[in-house]
């Protein structure tokens, strides 16, 4: 290859070939998306990826890697891995495994249920409850009745 750019630009022919990759500007940068979601952006130190797990930290352990954010090349974002053009041999296979995880990502977004009434009160609570109502109960049988006042006692007997 040339340059950096002509291995970007071989790498996004062949996914938007091969898969249904668009090549957009992304904040000014040429980059790769999928389903308008993206995974690769080239920029002039190198190419970003957006990767996960154990390919995240095997692209970060690279000599000169460092995450990186595509808003703010100066705040890095764990979501992104830029490797430099001196690992451009290996940009291909990050670049597949990028688009490999934004392909089992979309529709695998976890779905609350519906709620269905409120939940039921943890015993804690019930316990709580039945002394409130055993309490009341007691209240509601006291009853108020004069009583004689005690007599005075002498204090000299």
């Amino acid at each position: 290859m040339a340059n950096a750019r002509t291995k970007f630009d071989f790498i996004a022919g062949y996914l938007i070939r091969a898969h249904d990759v668009v090549q957009a500007p992304l904040f000014g940068k040429p980059a790769l998306m999928l389903n308008g979601e993206p995974f690769v952006v080239f920029h002039f130190d190198g190419m970003a990826f957006r990767l996960r797990g154990r390919q995240r930290l095997q692209a970060s352990a690279l000599a000169g890697a460092k995450y990186w954010s595509p808003i703010n090349p100066d705040v890095p974002n764990m979501d992104w891995v830029s490797v430099p053009i001196a690992h451009f041999t290996r940009w291909d296979r990050l670049a597949i495994e990028a688009l490999h995880q934004r392909q089992n990502q979309v529709g695998t977004r976890p779905e609350a249920e519906p709620v269905k009434g409120p939940p039921p009160a943890p015993p804690a609570s019930l316990r709580w409850s039945d002394n409130i109502k055993a309490l009341l109960q007691k209240i509601q049988n006291l009853a108020l009745v004069p009583q004689e006042a005690p007599a005075k006692r002498n204090p000299f007997l």
